[in-house]
């Protein structure tokens, strides 16, 4: 289980390396502000054209394959990355990058769910739910002192070395596992009707959409938000960030607390709700100018803290809605688009919200409006799994 978290993390390194050192990289290869948005958005956009995709070949091609493919894709990508000179070279690694980290995305959970014991499904899955936040942290808190010494590139081969190292010690610990999916020829006409089953299934397509609205408000908030602290309240970058930090690090809290609240009996509705439910009333609070700064903080922590539930909810609901037993990737493909959708809707349609009507004041129309879509979906979820349980 912690192997496969590990698998995650390290993949997150590679999501969280890039912000920090985009200006470096703008400056050093002469890229244009719209090329660089490239650097940070190539992940999201492969994650929202390939996870079915890529869903489907790791049910066919096999978990444990897939997993240590998907690092040593990464690692090549970070490796020549590290060496590039053009900008077009740089943003084609991240590309690679972006291929590998779905691969690890769709691979380690189907592994997890199919090696772990049911009685420790829920809470397996909500430490699995923690990756990213964990990963990114981490990564953001090292790269001041390794840039400090060996620059982006640096930064580039240590992660290149860190990934091959972990999937070489990957592939020696996982070798006698049993397998968790049955290698078949990847057809693609197989493949199509994988994909098509899972796409057309409600449960997998609710999870889907509910995990959607989540990301958009997080990525909308999280974003934007050391611009918020900068411009709203003066404070210094280094500052901001650092706040900013904070509010992704208790993310974890959620997330454990998703896990360890559906081990307790509560069902995935009630907890997606009251994630939903909070998240949005707590943008009222973090985008009225009326209210005090350490109150509107407080809503920012409380947001992301509660808000972590929600994807602890979606993940343990794969099991339960994957059309098949041997479709879990497939339907963890499905979700991950989802999420990348959240994430590539969710900061522009902010921005232009803002924009267009006078301020950030007007952020929680957005917000507000995607915590609504989600509880309403949460209801929708509910009341078709007791449907679901009726006819079983």
């Amino acid at each position: 289980m912690f192997l496969f978290l590990g698998a995650g993390i390290v993949t997150a390194f590679q999501i969280g390396k890039a912000p920090p050192v985009l200006p470096a990289i703008r400056e050093e290869l002469g890229m244009s502000l719209f090329a660089a948005g490239w650097i940070l958005s190539a992940f999201s956009i492969i994650g929202l054209l390939l996870g079915s995709i890529i869903g489907a070949v790791s049910d066919a091609f096999g978990h444990r394959r897939m997993l240590l493919l998907g690092l040593a894709l990464q690692a090549t990508g970070s490796l020549i990355g590290a060496f590039s000179h053009l900008p077009l070279l740089l943003l084609s690694t991240r590309t690679l990058e972006g291929v590998g980290s779905l691969m690890i995305a769709v691979a380690a959970p189907s592994l997890i769910i199919h090696l772990t014991q049911p009685r420790d499904m829920r809470i397996a899955l909500a430490l699995w739910s923690c990756w990213l936040p964990i990963g990114a942290a981490i990564i953001m808190l090292l790269i001041p002192v390794i840039t400090a010494s060996f620059g982006w590139r640096g930064l580039w081969l240590i992660n290149a070395v860190i990934l091959l190292g972990y999937a070489l010690a990957t592939q020696r610990q996982t070798r006698s596992l049993p397998a968790v999916s049955r290698r078949r020829e990847v057809n693609p006409a197989r493949l199509w009707q994988d994909i098509r089953l899972t796409t057309t299934s409600i449960g997998p397509s609710l999870l889907a959409v509910i995990f959607s609205t989540y990301t958009l408000q997080w990525m909308a908030v999280i974003g934007f938000l050391p611009t918020l602290l900068i411009e709203g309240y003066g404070v210094t970058a280094a500052t901001a960030s650092i706040l900013t930090g904070l509010t992704v690090g208790i993310n974890i809290l959620g997330n454990l607390s998703g896990g360890w609240l559906l081990h307790k009996g509560l069902h995935r509705a009630q907890l997606i709700c009251l994630a939903s439910l909070v998240m949005g009333l707590s943008s009222l609070v973090i985008y009225h100018a009326a209210i005090p700064f350490v109150f509107r903080y407080g809503a920012c922590l409380t947001f992301s803290a509660v808000g972590g539930v929600l994807p602890a909810s979606v993940f343990n609901g794969v099991p339960v809605h994957a059309p098949k037993a041997e479709l879990m990737a497939t339907t963890n493909g499905l979700i991950m688009q989802g999420s990348q959708l959240g994430q590539v809707v969710g900061p522009p349609a902010l921005a232009l919200i803002v924009s267009r009507l006078g301020g950030w004041q007007a952020a929680p129309i957005l917000l507000v409006s995607a915590a609504g879509l989600g509880i309403v979906l949460a209801l929708g979820l509910a009341w078709f799994e007791r449907a679901k349980s009726l006819e079983g």
